[in-house]
């Protein structure tokens, strides 16, 4: 009778001694305990576990870098470099080939080798869970209908029709898609967040999430661009409808669904690289492309690319039906992805593609720049010194934080009547909602980078070709949920306190 399999077996046999040997050695006594013969557990075990000669260390020098960005005051240089220093960091992982930096490159959070908003990667056979971030699919989806119907009017029903703020929908106001009927529950990556599809559907969020209604007068030196590119269905619409269409454009993620499949692929990258690899920083953990898990994962993810641009139609659908309108065309693409190309996982964290889709067509996609600002309709140059990526929008200079802070008093509190009057300059003839009631600056015109910069270096790079804009007219963002009472009071309790202590203080001095 056999003993039962140790570690030195399996080390003899021509597994590595290392933190991969645990999982190892429990799946083969797994194994041994059905009664399989050592030779043919050693056999199953290797189709689960390859055998490898060592773990899997960071590369010593960095993976090469292109920076489609230029810098032209102090706030963009320090930009530019915690960008170029997070991207550095993650260039070190070995499953990285290369980077880039796009235009909207933002200031980066985060630890070690986080990837910065705008940064683009292309990876070898694996997955970062990182590198698209929590807010997975986070994209873009535009309705072109007939323009025929006052901004007031669209934006009235599109703020009874859209959600913003935490959490999902309530009993009662909920939607439906067939995506919800997807048999891909027992995936285990998405097992058992059937509901969570369900509560979050039709839902936009809170921070730079919108609803944007604009309208758009194609030339046509424009539409002949679109046909000669492929897209003759828009091409035949512009033709027919004298070049001139409303627009609604959406800008949201995967909401809580994508949020709790990160929590999960993240664990997952986690484990794998404790098991495989060593000094992996957890913002660059990885799943192998062609691992159980890593097919699991990818499956998932195309799931949660479905169903957020059904998260999009069915807010688009809602506004059309209460127009009396149907689409015409309908476009979309996403930003906070990963997607393969050959044999490589390219991610994008704020990183629009620019590629060729399927067909050989230049993809169409849209670049916001901020809600007083066109929306850039674009064909994708395929730019591989860019690793053919566009901006997903300007990016910011300055945290949310530090943005707000000049506009801040003593004590730390926005003034509204100078927020609204901040708001009222550079919204000037534009239908600006905020659907949590009082206004967040920081997502104003004022937090974004200059829009007109951010064109000219899309144009000066190479990275997309502009073939139509996209004009505002009215933008819903989510705001500032109303203060709750208590918070209010506790908040002048501590004001009260501080201004006591000062007037003490004084007293003292003068006495």
């Amino acid at each position: 009778m056999n003993m039962e399999i140790k570690a030195r077996d399996l080390i003899a046999a021509g597994w590595h001694e290392g933190r991969r040997l645990g999982p190892a050695l429990r799946r083969a006594r797994d194994l041994e305990s059905t009664g399989l013969a050592r030779a043919d557990v050693l056999t199953a075990l290797e189709a689960e576990f390859p055998k490898q000669l060592a773990v899997t260390l960071p590369r010593y020098e960095p993976a090469p870098l292109a920076e489609a960005i230029e810098a032209e005051t102090r706030e963009e240089a320090t930009n530019v470099a915690a960008a170029r220093q997070r991207m550095t960091e993650l260039l070190h992982v070995p499953v990285v080939k290369r980077g880039v930096i796009m235009p909207d490159a933002c200031p980066s959070g985060g630890g070690r080798a986080t990837i910065p908003v705008g940064g683009g990667i292309e990876v070898e056979n694996a997955i970062i869970p990182g590198a698209h971030s929590a807010d997975i699919c986070c994209s873009m989806f535009a309705t072109f209908f007939p323009a025929n119907h006052p901004v007031g009017e669209m934006m009235d029903h599109l703020q009874k029709t859209t959600h913003f703020g935490a959490g999902g929908r309530p009993r009662g106001y909920q939607m439906t898609s067939a995506v919800l009927e997807e048999p891909v529950w027992d995936n285990p990556f998405l097992s058992g967040l059937r509901s969570r599809a369900q509560d979050f559907l039709g839902t936009q969020g809170d921070g730079n999430h919108f609803a944007y209604v604009g309208r758009i007068q194609f030339t046509e030196a424009q539409r002949a661009a679109i046909e000669a590119a492929g897209y003759t269905e828009l091409s035949e619409w512009i033709m027919r409808r004298d070049g001139a269409f409303n627009v609604l454009v959406t800008h949201h993620g995967s909401r809580g669904l994508g949020a709790d499949l990160y929590k999960r692929g993240q664990k997952a990258a986690r484990l794998w690289c404790d098991e495989n690899a060593k000094d992996i920083p957890d913002s660059a953990a990885w799943l192998p492309g062609d691992s159980p898990e890593g097919r699991d994962y990818w499956d998932a993810l195309q799931y949660i690319s479905r169903w957020t641009r059904q998260n999009h139609a069915v807010l688009h659908d809602a506004l059309l039906r209460r127009l009396g309108q149907r689409a015409l065309v309908q476009i979309g693409n996403e930003h906070n992805f990963v997607w393969k190309r050959g044999d490589s996982f390219f991610h994008g964290k704020g990183a629009t593609p620019a590629w060729q889709d399927a067909q050989g067509r230049p993809l169409l996609g849209l670049i916001p720049l901020n809600m007083a600002r066109e929306i850039l309709l674009v064909l994708g140059s395929n730019n591989n010194d860019y690793l053919s990526f566009c901006p997903h929008g300007a990016g910011r200079n300055l945290s949310r934080t530090a943005m707000l802070a000049p506009y801040k008093d003593a004590e730390g509190e926005l003034d509204p009547a100078r927020v609204q009057e901040t708001l009222a300059a550079c919204t000037a003839g534009l239908d600006i909602r905020w659907f949590g009631g009082a206004p967040d600056l920081s997502e104003s015109p004022l937090g974004y980078k200059d829009a007109t910069k951010v064109k000219a270096q899309i144009d000066r790079f190479g990275l997309a070709n502009v073939v139509g804009e996209i004009q505002p007219q009215g933008c819903i963002m989510a705001g500032e949920a109303p203060e709750p009472h208590w918070v209010r009071a506790r908040r002048e309790k501590r004001a009260s306190h501080k201004a006591a202590r000062r007037e003490g203080e004084a007293e003292t001095i003068d006495s």
